[in-house]
């Protein structure tokens, strides 16, 4: 009883020590999270007016990013739909994490150049 015991309970700290690896921790900056609802990119850009000055959190892959993390582009799928993100208004920056998967709550604003994002907080996965 005693061998199976320390071979369980030995199992469960290999598993525990290997499953850290595939749960790399979260980045988070500027403001937590709210948990509004998930929106989609394609969405905001197909009718930008009817998010224009509300809450989203939209979520996809970090394309191109500003030298000092102050704006990014944001893209989904291929990259065919990408949103431009703006942080600096809210008083926080990214470091450089192009490639990288990210969550971001903002508010939607309708520039010259088409819609963007008032970024609140970002998570960086």
């Amino acid at each position: 009883m005693r061998i199976f015991s320390l071979i369980f309970f030995g199992g469960l700290i290999i598993m525990g020590l290997t499953s850290c690896h595939f749960f790399a921790p979260t980045e988070k900056y500027g403001a937590e999270l709210s948990g509004v609802k998930n929106t989609e990119i394609k969405d905001i850009l197909a009718a930008p007016q009817s998010f224009e000055g509300k809450p989203v959190i939209i979520e996809g892959k970090i394309t191109s990013e500003c030298l000092t993390g102050c704006w990014f582009y944001l893209s989904v799928g291929a990259g065919n739909l990408s949103i431009y993100v703006d942080t600096k208004n809210s008083g926080f920056a990214i470091p450089q994490k192009v490639g990288k998967y990210i969550l971001v709550e903002g508010t939607v604003a309708i520039k010259k150049t088409g819609p963007m994002i008032q970024a609140k907080g970002v998570v960086i996965k």
